[in-house]
This record gives structure tokens, sequence and C-alpha cells, in this order.
């Protein structure tokens, strides 16, 4: 991970089918995807693909079956973990 006053660069690696877990934004959060793919609501990422989500958006990426995805994450702000398991464990996270 990477900082920068607010900002942070972090680099994923998530295992082929995983889901993230369900989390909302304080701000905005561009995802570059270098190697594989995911999805969630607003749609089907590949390689060279930016997703882009701002404080209205609450999601739970998921990565592509088939093989890896790994991503270059950018927030400028904290990320809000919703779901139950998110909850429980955001204490212990440095999101």
């Amino acid at each position: 991970m990477l900082q920068s006053g607010r900002s942070r660069a972090r680099l994923y690696r998530i295992a082929p089918g995983l889901r993230i877990p369900e989390h909302g934004h304080d701000g905005t959060e561009l995802t570059l995807v270098l190697q594989g793919g995911f999805s969630d609501l607003n749609g089907h990422y590949l390689a060279g693909d930016i997703a882009c989500a701002d404080d209205g958006v609450v999601h739970r990426p998921t990565a592509d079956r088939d093989g890896y995805c790994l991503c270059l994450a950018v927030t400028d702000a904290p990320l809000r973990l919703t779901g139950l398991v998110g909850r429980l464990v955001s204490p212990f996270l440095n999101l």
C-alpha cells in the first residue's frame, strides 16, 4: 500500500471466484484491472478496464472464476465495510 495524504494505492491479487466483502465509499475509488477480471453491480471489468466507484456506490466485487484478478485500486477516502463480515473485521483492517 502507498499513501499520500488521504489517498491510498493498493495492489490486490484476488483468487478466482472470490467475493470481496460488501463495502461503500466515502470518496472515489478508481480500480485498474491489470490481469483477469471481476464483476460488480455496475458491470464486468477485464484487463485494461478502469472501474470508478463514488460515495453513492455500495458493491461486492467478485473475481472471475477462470483465473486470478490483479487490480490496482486508488482511493481518496477510507472504504466503509457494510456487510456483516465486513463490520466484524473492519476494526482490525486498515482500510
